[in-house]
C-alpha cells in the first residue's frame, strides 16, 4: 500500500486545501489495515472499483475491491476518536483534504448535512460532474491527477465571507501555549455571545468551538512526539492541567497511552499521522 501526498500550487487554493492524498494498492489478495487520528480538516474521498462500508458509530471503514463498482465518494471528518480503515484487495483512492473551513467555500449546505449523504461529491459539485470523476482516474500519474484536481477546484470555488470563523480558528490554533486561551475571552473581545460562535462553528466547520480547540492542541502534541521531552513538560507547554490530563486526552483520541502511541505512529507527509 502506497501513500502519496501532493499540494496545490495556487496560493488561493492552498487557503482551502491542505493537500491531496493518493492511496494505492495493487495487491488483490492481501488485507491492509491502517488507522488515522482526529484533525480539524475533512476528507472528500473518491474510489474507483471499490465497495465502501462506513460504520460511523464505530468510526471504521471497510473497503473491498469490485471491478464492477462505479466511482464512489465519501466525506470523512470531525472524528473524536481514531479512524480505522481495512482494505481487502486492490485500491485506487483519491482524497481532497480541505482546511477547517475549506469545504464551506464550495457548498452553502451545513457540513453536518453533507457528510451522511451517499455521494457527497455530487451533492457538493453537482450531478453534471460525473465526467470529471472518470477523467480524474484516467491518468495513473499523481502529478497529472493533482493538476486536474487543482483546475477543477479553482473553477468551482465560491468564496464566501467567514471572517468570524477564521478569526476564531486563528485564535484557537495560535494561543494553545499561552495562558488563558478561553473561548469566552475570544467572544468578549469580538463582542459576540458564545452561542453565536457555537452556531457559526457547527454550521461552517461541523464542530463546536471547544472540540476545534481540543483537536488543535492534540495535533500540536503529535508534532512534538519526536522531541525528547518529558510528558510533564509537554503537558505544561500545551496548557494541559497536568500529565494525567494529557494522557486522558491522548487516550480519548487514539485509544493508547502517549508513550505506546508514540512508539507506533508514523508520519507520512507534514501532517498525516498513521499507524499500520
Amino acid at each position: 500500500m502506497n501513500f502519496t501526498i501532493t499540494r496545490p500550487e495556487n496560493k488561493e487554493l492552498r487557503k482551502v486545501i491542505d493537500y491531496f492524498l493518493f492511496i494505492k494498492s495493487t495487491d488483490d489478495k492481501s488485507i491492509h489495515n491502517y488507522t488515522t487520528y482526529p484533525n480539524n480538516n475533512c476528507c472528500l474521498a473518491l474510489y474507483k472499483n471499490n465497495r465502501i462500508s462506513w460504520n460511523q458509530l464505530e468510526n471504521s471503514c471497510s473497503i473491498q475491491s469490485d471491478s464492477h463498482a462505479s466511482i464512489q465518494s465519501k466525506l470523512y471528518g470531525w472524528h473524536n476518536q481514531s479512524f480505522k480503515v481495512s482494505i481487502a484487495g486492490e485500491l485506487d483512492q483519491i482524497c481532497i483534504l480541505f482546511t477547517t473551513t475549506g469545504l464551506s467555500q464550495f457548498t452553502q449546505k451545513p457540513l453536518n448535512q453533507v457528510s451522511p449523504i451517499d455521494d457527497p461529491f455530487t451533492e457538493i459539485f453537482g450531478p453534471d460532474r460525473h465526467y470529471f470523476k472518470e477523467q480524474l482516474f484516467a491518468p495513473q500519474c499523481t502529478t497529472k491527477r493533482t493538476q486536474l484536481l487543482e483546475n477543477f477546484l479553482l473553477k468551482n470555488r465560491k468564496p464566501r465571507p467567514i471572517q468570524l470563523i477564521q478569526s476564531y480558528l486563528s485564535y484557537a490554533s495560535t494561543s494553545i501555549t499561552e495562558e488563558g486561551n478561553k473561548i469566552k475571552d475570544f467572544c468578549k473581545e469580538n463582542f459576540i455571545s458564545e452561542s453565536t460562535l457555537f452556531r457559526a462553528c457547527v454550521e461552517k466547520v461541523g464542530e463546536s468551538p471547544k472540540d476545534i480547540k481540543r483537536k488543535y492542541r492534540f495535533r500540536l502534541f503529535l508534532h512534538h512526539l519526536d522531541a525528547k521531552v518529558k510528558l510533564t513538560d509537554l503537558a505544561y507547554f500545551l496548557n494541559y492541567a497536568d500529565q494525567s490530563h494529557l494522557t486522558k486526552e491522548v487516550k480519548k483520541f487514539t485509544g493508547l497511552a502517549p508513550k505506546k502511541f508514540a512508539s507506533s505512529v508514523k508520519k507520512e507527509g507534514s501532517d498525516f499521522f498513521v499507524t499500520y
